[in-house]
């Protein structure tokens, strides 16, 4: 399973929401590209990063911030990949993402517009990914600020049937919290899509966790907050995934 570092960046610096919560947020201890060296450093070769001004405006607000990240990582091993999400919702924007980085996650337009996924990645092959952010079973958007009306794995389903080369999952009343993720969750999406690429992202607080998850079958996990309050070591985590 592979472990991957996440970035949320907010008002020019990486922090951490509570719960997807604009007014709790944990700032790093050191700016998102020193924090990008730090990561790629200690082994990890996929970059998480987040635009959350752009995924509450609609639109990218920090390629240019994204761009010094992406240079950063790359300085320190160059087979990093860097995955963006925040914002994507027209395809313009997955262009202009795609310039700076590797892969584009799309969440709420590909939630709201059947189609628009599957016209990105026919355009970018094997470079967009999905991100399903849940709610009580319900998928949460624009920032997870609004809930949809469709049921979380229906709509898992679709965004891999449009092709969406990753579908990362996340429990947004875990994620920021460290309890832990939702393996019960994840397990009935591990045996709904079994072909699918899924990565868990939300609650996860130590290395038991990944292998817990690693045990499930999942292919990813996004860590970010327990990397912040040094609870998982990532150079002790990939470790003990390898």
């Amino acid at each position: 399973m592979e472990l991957i570092c996440a970035i949320d960046l907010l008002d020019g610096g990486a922090v951490r929401l509570v719960q997807g919560d604009y007014a709790r947020r944990i700032p790093a201890d050191i700016d998102a590209v020193r924090l990008a060296e730090r990561f790629v450093a200690a082994g990890c070769r996929r970059l998480h990063v987040i635009d959350l001004a752009g995924a509450r405006a609609g639109a990218p607000a920090q390629l240019e911030l994204v761009a010094g990240v992406v240079a950063a990582a790359r300085a320190v091993a160059p087979e990093v990949v860097v995955e963006l999400g925040g914002g994507l919702r027209t395809r313009d924007d997955v262009d202009a993402a795609l310039a700076v980085v590797d892969d584009a996650i799309l969440g709420t337009a590909a939630v709201d517009r059947p189609g628009f996924l599957r016209a990105c990645a026919d355009r970018h092959p094997g470079r967009i990914s999905a991100s399903l952010d849940v709610r009580g079973g319900r998928v949460a958007l624009d920032g997870w600020e609004r809930l949809g009306a469709a049921d979380a794995p229906a709509v898992a389903a679709r965004l891999v049937e449009e092709g969406a080369a990753r579908l990362i999952v996340t429990d947004t009343t875990r994620d920021g919290m460290l309890g832990g993720p939702d393996l019960e969750g994840l397990a009935a999406l591990r045996t709904a899509l079994p072909a699918a690429h899924l990565v868990a992202a939300g609650g996860v607080a130590s290395i038991d966790d990944l292998r817990a998850l690693d045990a499930l079958g999942i292919d990813g996990a996004v860590v970010g907050l327990a990397l912040l309050s040094g609870d998982i070591d990532p150079a002790a985590a990939l470790e003990a995934l390898s």
